[in-house]
């Protein structure tokens, strides 16, 4: 997969700022449909994936500069891998512990890009 730099998805994402309070980013390695999403993201516990669910999906907020984690223009942070990526969208949302990361509760996959 061909990853698209900030100011590409950024371009992207600009088109739902009005429709939405919160657009983000996310990268993950199934697949994406456009529409709701009812799957909920996991608790994390030491880098270790655990059974209990949070109230949403997490993605990063495409305004924070930890966007960059999932374009071509990965810095020294790291980057999400994924195969696919989508815009996500949504109007109920809290922080997450990660740089960006935002927890959508009402989540919407409004474009994907990969």
């Amino acid at each position: 997969m061909k990853r698209l730099t900030v100011d590409e998805i950024r371009a992207i994402a600009e088109k739902y700022m009005d429709d939405y309070e919160v657009i983000a980013i996310r990268t993950q390695n199934v697949p994406f449909e456009l529409g709701e999403m009812t799957h909920e993201s996991k608790v994390w516990d030491d880098g270790e994936e655990t059974e209990e669910s949070l109230d949403g999906i997490c993605a990063t907020n495409i305004k924070n500069s930890a966007v960059d984690m999932h374009s071509s223009e990965h810095t020294y942070r790291g980057y999400y891998d994924g195969e696919y990526q989508a815009i996500i969208a949504g109007n109920y949302y809290s922080y997450g512990e990660d740089d960006g990361e935002i927890i959508i509760s009402d989540p919407i996959v409004v474009e994907i890009i990969a």
